[in-house]
């Protein structure tokens, strides 16, 4: 299981990172809505601790997404003013008064889909758009190999802390944006205007995580691992096809 934690989390940031140099940051942070982050983390979650643990922390990691959403909106306002490890420390301070906030929240998963989309909503609603024009530094040889031995330590480090913090509390960390932390950085040292295109179509792609952890919690409270993520990622996969229009459009 370690070994798959160690090579999984490289294996996604690397190929989500060529998909954005080959088509843009929007869509590099529009893959970033799939749950590349949550969906590994529920999977070591089952096998760690059984379905009715994973289906209690699909439930925080939906609350969850709420807090990654807020990260990327803080970061976005901050980019342009100020240096990456500000702008990055102000969307993890963010980030953690919201999953704070939401750890509180004890809804059942109907009410709880409500409210994250409507959540999504208004954050996109309040995201800057970015400028027009703007200075972009070329990338640094070793980028993608230090994208992707961070992207590793995050995974370990996550799921290592699951067990202790309980099924709502692990969820919600599962939806701590790791990705798109590497993502925003490394884009933002490219240029601000790049790192607000990565978290718009990050947030833009969470409707997606949304319906994946909606469709899980229910699954597994009744199904088997297997068809539960089975079906859960071939819904988040539809709705993921059908928001390309609109990241396709801002991209």
């Amino acid at each position: 299981m370690l070994l798959f934690k160690i090579l999984i989390a490289p294996v996604l940031i690397g190929l989500v990172s060529l998909a954005g140099r080959k088509w843009g940051p929007g869509i590099a942070g529009w893959l970033l809505g799939l749950p590349l982050n949550s969906a590994p983390i529920l999977v070591f979650l089952v096998l760690q601790e059984g379905r009715e643990f994973a289906s209690a922390a699909a439930v925080g990691s939906l609350l969850g997404i709420i807090a990654w959403a807020a990260f990327g909106l803080i970061y976005a306002l901050s980019c342009p003013r100020v240096s990456w490890w500000v702008s990055m420390l102000a969307g993890w301070a963010g980030y953690g008064v919201m999953a704070w906030l939401v750890s509180h929240v004890h809804l059942g998963v109907g009410w709880s889909f409500v409210l994250v989309v409507a959540a999504l909503i208004t954050i996109l609603l309040l995201f800057p758009r970015p400028a027009q024009s703007d200075l972009v530094l070329p990338r640094r040889r070793y980028e993608l190999w230090l994208r992707m031995i961070t992207a590793t330590i995050m995974v370990v480090a996550l799921t290592g802390a699951a067990k202790a913090l309980g099924p709502q509390r692990s969820g919600i960390l599962a939806a701590f944006p790791n990705y798109t932390t590497i993502l925003a950085v490394f884009s933002h040292q490219q240029s601000a205007a790049s790192a607000v295109k990565v978290l718009r179509g990050v947030t833009m792609g969470l409707y997606t995580t949304t319906v994946f952890c909606t469709i899980l919690a229910i699954c597994l409270l009744h199904m088997k691992a297997f068809p539960s993520f089975a079906l859960a990622l071939g819904s988040a996969g539809l709705v993921q096809a059908g928001s390309l229009v609109f990241v396709r459009r801002g991209a």
